[in-house]
């Protein structure tokens, strides 16, 4: 829990030795340790403490600001004992151009649809000040700066890609077909992606982001959790507790705000979105039940009950059966998430032997819960166009057809985040009794069966998207899935037609993601796609990153 800071006291201790820098800096009561030990402070905050002799003084204000002095205070990050987010070279120049054009990329990314970063209204204020991120509020700043990180992962800008190829547009479907030259794109774009993500780092701590709740605070910390988990696997996700801090505090004033089915259909969709992500790090997720409920528009009904009404509702036709349906099936994602890690995946579970009885109970609400998601897509299939436009861009909010096609997206990512840390667990356990043996080995058979569920669902989840779609933040998902994949091929021998397909969209996508992430060039990486293609086309070539791209 983080908690707002202390006021410092009238009257202090005689002889109390002086408060270290960090807690001068951010005006908070220091509790100074004897011997050079770092404060309390400062060790939870997993800062160097140091203490500067001499009395601080503040900076001069520049007469030229219009900002008001509140917020024209900036502490300079090195000036303190602060963490230093140093970048790994220079950051692309933060011109009023670059950042517009990071900004144009945001749509394209699923993650923007966020309700927190529409109500921030960063997007008019950036605008009003021109994209000139030296003219905004700290707090704004360091919410823009967050968005100019996450874009960079999919820009072609000339600031991010330097020389070389790149494509002219974000529906340059040709340029996306030349492979090489999307692993190209991911390992030079890596270098400007790490310097902003540092620059986002440096700019919330600066704003003490983490410590006042706001919707642009909360918007932050939501984004720079994302930006964190693109390739440093932080299981302790600072960035995320504070976001749900933030979102607790928050939520009255969330829900007295025109507070509406649509709104909490968008909520149950993100916290869905955490639940992936703390799941497939083994993690305990970052919000509560009630955190859940207080988001919602009323108690929803059990799987069982939900199936029920489902399958006495799709006689009708029409999207109002999705939007009905789509809020109560993503809020029992995360508590199926939560009962995972609570009994099977978590590190209190895992102190003891597998427990058949919640393993399969899990595996029992797996089965209901595709049972629905059978139900909805086969109901979206019905309602959509046959074919996906090949140079259509998938931009959040743009059109009906959008959001009916991110839904059935999100339906299948969702269920295959369950799926696969599930099956993991039951086939790694080891098993002690020899009595329980074939009990386990019938349970890792029906898990195993799900899991090819799961892979299935998530290849026809992709393909509800255009050909060219921007999911940066689902690649450790879809490269553990490619994983599972190639083993099951390899162990079975034999692809039907159904499977090819499977295998042909998991390769594209491997690929399309090597254009936003430098890992995607590694050699393992070109390994699994050659493994791959060589079960759909066992006598042709396979795909071959050149050997100046791979990274060791």
């Amino acid at each position: 829990m983080f908690s707002l800071p202390a006021v410092l006291p009238i009257h202090e201790k005689p002889k109390k030795p002086p408060a270290c820098d960090a807690c001068k800096a951010r005006h908070v009561l220091c509790h100074p340790q004897p011997d050079g030990a770092p404060c309390p402070r400062c060790v939870e905050g997993n800062i160097i403490c140091s203490t500067t002799g001499g009395r601080r003084r503040e900076a001069p204000v520049s007469k030229s600001s219009s900002l008001p002095l509140s917020r024209r205070s900036i502490v300079s990050l090195k000036s303190t004992s602060g963490p230093l987010f140093e970048g790994p070279g220079k950051c692309p120049s933060l011109n009023p151009d670059f950042i517009s054009h990071c900004f144009e990329c945001l749509p394209l990314i699923p993650q923007y649809g966020h309700p927190l970063i529409w109500l921030s209204g960063i997007r008019v204020n950036a605008r009003t000040v021109s994209f000139q991120l030296e003219r905004l509020p700290l707090e704004s700043r360091a919410l823009a700066l967050a968005i100019a990180a996450l874009g960079s992962l999919i820009s072609f800008h000339e600031s991010v890609l330097g020389q070389g190829p790149r494509p002219e547009s974000f529906a340059d479907l040709s340029f996306f077909r030349t492979h090489p030259d999307l692993f190209s794109c991911g390992m030079r774009r890596a270098l400007a992606f790490r310097s902003l993500r540092a620059e986002a780092f440096k700019a919330a701590w600066e704003a003490g982001i983490m410590l006042q709740p706001s919707i642009e605070n909360a918007a932050s910390c939501f984004l720079l959790d994302l930006l964190e988990q693109a390739d440093l696997r932080n299981t302790s996700r600072p960035w995320a507790n504070a976001y749900a801090y933030h979102v607790r505090v928050l939520t009255p004033t969330l829900r007295a705000e025109d507070f509406n089915r649509d709104a909490a259909g968008q909520w149950a969709a993100f916290f869905t979105m955490e639940a992936m992500l703390s799941t497939r790090r083994r993690a305990q997720l970052s919000f509560t039940l009630n955190d859940q409920l207080g988001l919602y528009v009323s108690e929803p009904s059990s799987l069982e009950d939900l199936l029920v009404s489902l399958e006495t509702s799709l006689p009708s036709r029409g999207l109002a059966v999705l939007w009905a349906y789509m809020p109560p099936y993503l809020f029992h994602i995360p508590c199926l998430a939560r009962l995972l890690s609570d009994t099977i995946t978590g590190d209190y579970a895992r102190l003891t032997p597998l427990s058949e009885a919640a393993s399969v109970r899990f595996l029992s609400r797996l089965s209901i819960l595709h049972s629905i998601l059978s139900l909805l897509l086969n109901h979206i299939d019905a309602t959509l166009a046959p074919a996906v436009d090949d140079h259509a861009l998938l931009r959040v909010n743009s059109s009906v057809e959008a959001v009916v096609r991110l839904c059935a997206y999100t339906i299948g990512l969702s269920f295959a985040s369950l799926v696969l840390p599930f099956y993991s667990e039951v086939i790694q356990r080891d098993v002690s009794d020899l009595r329980t043996y074939e009990r386990i080995q019938i349970l890792r058979a029906q898990a195993r069966d799900m899991a090819v569920l799961g892979a299935r669902e998530l290849a026809r989840a992709i393909r509800y998207l255009p050909a060219l779609h921007y999911t940066p933040i689902d690649a450790e998902m879809v490269l553990a899935w490619a994983e599972f994949y190639a083993e099951d091929m390899d162990e079975r021998g034999s692809v039907t037609p159904e499977s090819a397909r499977d295998l042909e969209t998991l390769v594209g996508e491997l690929k399309l993601l090597g254009y936003s992430l430098d890992a995607f060039s590694a050699r393992n990486v070109n390994a699994l796609i050659q493994r791959l293609e060589g079960h759909v086309h066992p006598s042709s070539r396979t795909f071959s990153i050149p050997g100046d791209l791979l990274l060791i």
